[in-house]
């Protein structure tokens, strides 16, 4: 019974074992996608854009942990989901699209302090250089945008786990 199972092995137990298998597959191509497909990049190939729009050139490298990070989104989305009291897929897409939408806005955030925290103070060096403050800037920004809706789900406990909690066997 429940009661005995560590935590952790609760966690997404309720997600189907074909649709666990399934997340981790594609966890796995959006990690080689990103890290072989795209490579070591500058906010993601975007940066002359976002230079054209702010005048700022973010010196921002993107690879292997962020790559990490965000290739986990489905499964901590599947995590997110194991928190609801059933499983619907429904529920586990928009569980995926909230932690993205997340990890999206925080890392627009972050770039945005970075105007005022990453500029040089060297007069010398022109100040639309902007540069992370401090190694795995972005991988810290990205991490808590993954969070964030953590923060925001309750975990609900099914009917019988609190019966068997409550009760001595």
């Amino acid at each position: 019974h429940n009661a005995t199972k560590p935590k952790s092995k609760l966690i997404l137990e309720q997600i189907p074992d074909n649709l666990k298998k399934q997340i981790l597959g594609i966890s796995v191509l959006i990690f080689l996608i990103l890290t072989f497909g795209i490579g070591p990049t500058n906010i993601f190939g975007l940066e002359q854009i976002i230079q054209d729009k702010t005048d700022y050139f973010f010196g921002v490298t993107i690879y292997f942990l962020d790559y990490g990070l965000l290739s986990l989104i489905p499964f901590f989305g599947a995590m997110l989901n194991s928190k609801r009291t059933e499983f619907k897929y429904s529920e586990l897409i928009i569980d995926i699209l909230k932690i993205l939408f997340w990890t999206i806005l925080l890392f627009i955030i972050g770039l945005y302090l970075l105007t005022f925290i990453g500029k040089p103070s060297n007069p010398l060096i022109p100040q639309y250089l902007i540069t992370e403050p401090i190694f795995l800037y972005s991988t810290i920004i990205i991490g808590i945008g993954i969070s964030i809706p953590f923060l925001f789900t309750k975990p609900k406990k099914k009917s019988d786990e609190i019966n068997e909690i409550g009760t001595e066997k």
